[in-house]
């Protein structure tokens, strides 16, 4: 079904991510707030004093984010997640000591409660907020308070009404921060003992007065904190993770159809550290009619798959049921090994029936991944496992496997690959090596099952050579290990997976930045399904589709 609307999905603003279920919060940058974090937690927990974190954090640094997630994850450790977790809990993170273990997150957890503000769900909430805090008994009490400098969350401290604060306002903002600057300071006094506020807001000027003014009440109750922002790389990962594991084409898809100076825009929003909702925008835009470049895409990676035994009619009449385009890169009358290359919908068309999750992570995938199929017939197959000698048609063969097709590959070009494939399938017409050997490998293949992969591997891995990386993770993602890398020394240079990451580039000139966005990866995957019509193969490529998925959604 087509698209009702082709527009990039982000959350424009943190109160919208629980509409966004797949965004994955990064809270390694937030992790520089924990010194001083500890230090008023340590000291309020001891001495049973209060405490007021002023956070400042410019538009779009995501204040409202690092509220929401400290109040998940202490209610995610509360439900027992006590396993020390700095690296994923921004509470155990902002609370643990320098040795942090189990025992000590959970009862500084239990001995703590957090309430985050919520003014728009009640007009009364101070009201309510005190008298929780009046009855309560908790050894602390985090009260998050976001969009501090908001009317509707000073005012309700300064007992005025509607019309006597916004008459105080306009008279300046001193007067209104005197005022709350002593309410506050007398509620730490008095039923907000044990009790750690931590305001944030956008404006840095009003951070800094609101805190002289609690100074001159209470020298040290209150604290200057900035809500740290991430280095551009980093930043660049969460907007990169995230347009992946939300949408149905990538970021690197994004990048390539954008004109250069709208690729320069989103270079310069990432280098600024202007935030997060700028950086998606930026992002956004480089998909709008007005930013799209004229000319070919770039060329995207290349995952070739390879299948062992497999009948040049099956894997054509599978691309056909599915109605999968695909041009052919093998002769006009194959018999023992054919080649297809699809650059268009492959993944979304080759899963029957898949879940919209699934339909939606196969198209991000096909937006950077091309699929290079290579078919060969037991014949072809013999030939390739056999032990490597130069010139033999194994070798020869490998080649063909290791090919990496371009957009911009000329037509004569692919006119000269398909004779040599047309002459490959010739030659094994008639290969040197009897017929009841090719029988005998079939026997054994069927006779493992789907253990055949012990008999196929070493003899791959060996044709292979040490030149290139067989069954090894990609550098940037160990998790997942294709059967070969194919590195080419270039230039360009092929093979690794690389992230696309335009704040690799080394300046915004054009060259630069599309050397930074090159898609380079080349890796190739093995498999066998000798029952007929390919019986099983939609399962493994399902998997397939998966794991090179997972690998976008999270590098």
């Amino acid at each position: 079904m087509a698209d009702l609307y082709d527009e990039l999905e982000f959350p424009p603003r943190a109160e919208y991510l629980d509409q966004y279920k797949n965004y994955q919060v990064d809270i390694a940058h937030w992790q520089r707030l924990a010194g001083q974090f500890q230090k008023a937690f340590r000291q309020v927990y001891a001495r049973r004093s209060a405490a007021v974190l002023l956070v400042h954090g410019p538009q779009g640094s995501g204040k409202s984010m690092f509220s929401a997630r400290l109040a998940q994850d202490h209610e995610r450790t509360r439900g027992g997640a006590f396993a020390p977790d700095l690296r994923n809990n921004l509470w155990h993170a902002l609370v643990a000591t320098d040795q942090p273990d189990e025992r000590a997150i959970e009862d500084v957890t239990r001995d703590t409660v957090l309430r985050l503000v919520d003014e728009h769900k009640s007009q009364n909430w101070l009201e309510e907020l005190r008298g929780f805090a009046t009855s309560d008994k908790s050894r602390v009490r985090l009260i998050v308070c976001d969009d501090m400098h908001k009317d509707s969350m000073m005012r309700p401290w300064t007992e005025m009404s509607p019309r006597d604060f916004y008459e105080a306002r306009q008279a300046g903002p001193d007067a209104i921060l005197a005022y709350l600057a002593e309410r506050l300071n007398d509620a730490c006094r008095h039923e907000f003992q044990r009790s750690i506020f931590v305001m944030l807001s956008n404006d840095q000027a009003w951070i800094e007065k609101l805190h002289g003014h609690l100074e001159r009440w209470y020298q040290g109750l209150s604290t200057v904190l900035t809500l740290p922002v991430p280095e551009a790389p980093t930043l660049e990962r969460i907007v990169r993770i995230n347009t992946n594991r939300l949408n149905k084409v990538s970021y690197w898809y994004c990048l390539d159809a954008a004109q250069t100076e709208q690729r320069k825009e989103v270079r310069r929003v990432l280098m600024e550290g202007s935030g997060f909702t700028s950086s998606f925008h930026a992002v956004s835009q480089s998909l709008d009619a007005a930013s799209r470049r004229m000319g070919r895409p770039g060329n995207p990676n290349v995952l070739t798959l390879v299948t062992l035994g497999s009948e040049f009619a099956e894997v054509q009449t599978f691309l056909n049921d599915r109605e999968i385009d695909a041009e052919p890169g093998h002769g006009a009358s194959p018999r023992h090994l054919g080649v297809w290359e699809m650059r268009g919908p492959w993944a979304s068309k080759i899963v029957r029936k898949p879940s919209r999750e699934l339909l939606r992570r196969a198209r991000m995938l096909e937006s950077e991944f091309m699929l290079r199929w290579v078919s060969l017939d037991m014949v072809g197959t013999y030939a390739l496992l056999q032990p490597p000698a130069a010139g033999d048609l194994g070798d020869e063969l490998l080649l063909l496997i290791l090919r990496r097709p371009s957009i911009g590959t000329l037509k004569s070009t692919r006119d000269a690959w398909r004779s040599e494939c047309a002459a490959l399938d010739t030659r094994l017409d008639n290969p040197p090596f009897a017929a009841v050997e090719v029988e005998k490998l079939f026997k054994d293949f069927m006779t493992l099952g789907q253990r055949r992969s012990t008999l196929y591997e070493p003899a791959l891995r060996h044709r292979a050579g040490a030149a290139r990386l067989f069954s090894r993770g990609f550098a940037v993602y160990a998790s997942l290990k294709p059967d070969m890398i194919v590195e080419d020394p270039g230039p360009p240079k092929h093979g690794q997976y690389a992230v696309c990451a335009l704040t690799s580039a080394d300046s915004d000139d054009p060259k630069d930045i599309a050397d930074a966005i090159r898609r380079a990866g080349h890796s190739v995957e093995f498999t066998a399904f000798l029952r007929n019509n390919l019986v099983g193969i939609e399962d493994y490529l399902r998997d397939e589709i998966e794991r090179y998925a997972g690998m976008l959604e999270s590098v």
